[in-house]
């Protein structure tokens, strides 16, 4: 994957928000000068239309993470363990998914655990944790077990497919 991550421990800066529409959502990246300290995602509402060159960057990727390099700088945070799993969530190809319990296995903790990990993930959108599923359905998304973010992870994970169709 071409996404080059620089982890900084500490964010100095103005703070900023970066709107990055996509698939009827936008990604809300949080800045701390050129060091983004949080991504979430946002589903309603009336998506920007106005982009930013860097918002424009993250977009392009997201749209095509197999032929598109990104290179952003994240302020490191979360436990030890939350790091593995975001580590093994990076690891995943665009268009295949993991479950938690696979995930668990792998790395020798607890579907749960996993499921946490995931919930906590300061940078929905950069770091996919939108590709562990359940082994019945799809799973939560954002802290929902149903609802609009599902209904997003649907959607992303539909369209990660495509690309992966596309390159057969």
């Amino acid at each position: 994957m071409p996404l080059h991550i620089v982890w900084q421990n500490v964010a100095d800066g103005e703070e900023s928000l970066l709107a990055v529409p996509l698939l009827n959502a936008e990604l809300i990246l949080t800045m701390a000068g050129e060091i983004i300290t949080d991504a979430s995602w946002h589903v309603g509402g009336e998506l920007t239309k106005t982009l930013s060159p860097q918002a424009v960057s993250v977009q392009s990727y997201l749209l095509n993470p197999m032929q598109t390099e990104l290179h952003v700088t994240l302020l490191s945070q979360g436990s030890v363990y939350a790091n593995t799993v975001w580590s093994a969530l990076l690891a995943i190809p665009v268009g295949q998914v993991e479950t938690y319990s696979g995930l668990a296995e792998t790395l020798g903790s607890g579907p749960r655990a996993i499921a946490g990990a995931c919930r906590n993930n300061p940078y929905a959108g950069i770091i996919p944790c939108h590709r562990v599923v359940a082994k019945r359905g799809i799973g939560g998304f954002m802290g929902q077990a149903d609802g609009e973010f599902v209904a997003l992870k649907h959607r992303l994970l539909e369209y990660e497919r495509g690309l992966g169709l596309d390159r057969e």
